[in-house]
């Protein structure tokens, strides 16, 4: 608690141990397991060669984004030295959450699950290595299960009845609280029939699909900065994860699912919240037969405006320090937003300021007291209070 604000953190990150796959990999995998060789800042994953990440992959990495260690090093051992000596240790994070007055954390995955990104390798193996991680994601949270909420994560290569197999699994065996959504496969879409049996397990799971800065399919909005040098790192960071969650949205909206499927929960994160008025407004005037835009609509009109949609199933997570926020909780009535830290990116806030900059925000108490605790109970339901 926070000067008497209930706090749940619904979008902080895990950061995994160098050896995870050794330790949760099945055995009959052990021999084809991904193979740290240099973890360096504790952040950054570079991969011997081995059947993933064969001789000659580039970097050996499992994520994609260009490495800047010392920044980020010098900036994880300040923000957060006690979590940076434990290597993240899930007594390091208990021990920052009790001192900063977050009461639960919500667990995205970190830069390890990087490797569930890979494509075009051995579908067996593929699955093999996300229940290793989601494993070790529960092994993780099981510290104190009523206060670390772990999130399902899913493999971008895939096959649909595998990820329902793992939704089911995750949510049911290991109490995920939510599920991290992969990009489509090539020549896929989510709006796939066959993605169906993915959204109706959801809703009877009463699970939140999550959308954190992955694309809706190929290729990423930033992905033209990607050879570009570093002032050109910030703007490919700064496009791609609101633009992405801009895209998710749209696309669960206009393609049908949303109304296909009305109690399906989903939640668009670290992207901040500032965008979701011109957004959802800009929908409006694309959908709608009365409006300007309308004129581009060409087929049966939704039952529904846009706005409402989201306004009905979805949330966003902004960042307590973030400009724009104001006009996202007029918009909502403060509902439908939640509140995030980033904990433990080295670009995240500083955590001893991440709830009092939400608090000194030009909204009301009420508003402050939806994002901290209510509207996140709402995405999560009742097992974020178990």
């Amino acid at each position: 608690m926070f000067q008497g604000f209930k706090v749940i953190d619904a979008d902080a990150h895990m950061q995994e141990p160098y050896d995870i796959w050794s330790d949760f990999i099945e055995p009959e995998f052990f021999d084809r397991r991904p193979l740290v060789a240099e973890h360096e800042s504790r952040t950054h994953f570079y991969y011997a060669p081995c059947e993933i990440f064969p001789e000659g992959t580039k970097k050996q990495r499992g994520l994609g984004a260009r490495e800047m260690p010392e920044i980020q090093r010098e900036g994880s051992k300040r923000k957060y030295p006690e979590a940076w000596q434990a290597y993240y240790s899930p007594e390091s994070r208990l021990y920052d959450m009790d001192r900063y007055g977050w009461d639960k954390m919500v667990l995205i995955p970190g830069s390890a699950a990087g490797v569930l990104r890979v494509e075009g390798k051995d579908q067996a193996l593929m699955w093999a290595v996300t229940r290793a991680y989601n494993n070790w994601a529960h092994n993780f949270a099981s510290a104190d299960a009523s206060r670390l909420k772990m999130v399902c994560t899913l493999p971008n290569q895939h096959d649909i009845a595998g990820l329902v197999q793992e939704v089911r699994r995750c949510v049911e065996t290991l109490n995920a609280l939510a599920v991290d959504m992969p990009k489509a496969p090539a020549n896929k879409w989510w709006h796939d029939p066959e993605y169906d049996n993915l959204w109706a397990t959801a809703v009877d799971l009463d699970v939140p699909i999550a959308f954190h800065g992955v694309p809706s399919g190929d290729s990423h909005t930033a992905s033209r900065y990607n050879p570009l040098p570093h002032p050109a790192t910030a703007l490919n960071h700064a496009i791609g994860f609101p633009f992405e969650n801009m895209i998710s949205v749209g696309h669960l909206i206009y393609m049908g699912i949303l109304e296909r499927f009305p109690k399906l929960k989903i939640s668009a994160l670290e992207g901040n919240a500032g965008w979701l008025p011109f957004w959802l407004e800009r929908l409006n005037d694309h959908a709608i037969k009365e409006r300007r835009q309308g004129v581009w609509w060409d087929t049966t009109p939704l039952a529904l405006k846009p706005s409402e949609y989201f306004m009905r199933q979805g949330f966003v997570a902004c960042d307590g320090d973030e400009g724009a926020l104001k006009y996202a909780v007029d918009y909502t009535g403060g509902d439908r937003v939640v509140w995030n830290t980033d904990y433990p990116h080295f670009d995240g806030p500083d955590p001893d300021k991440t709830v009092s900059a939400l608090l000194e925000q030009p909204i009301s108490e009420e508003a402050k007291r939806k994002i901290l605790w209510d509207n996140p109970v709402a995405l999560y339901g009742e097992r974020i209070l178990s």
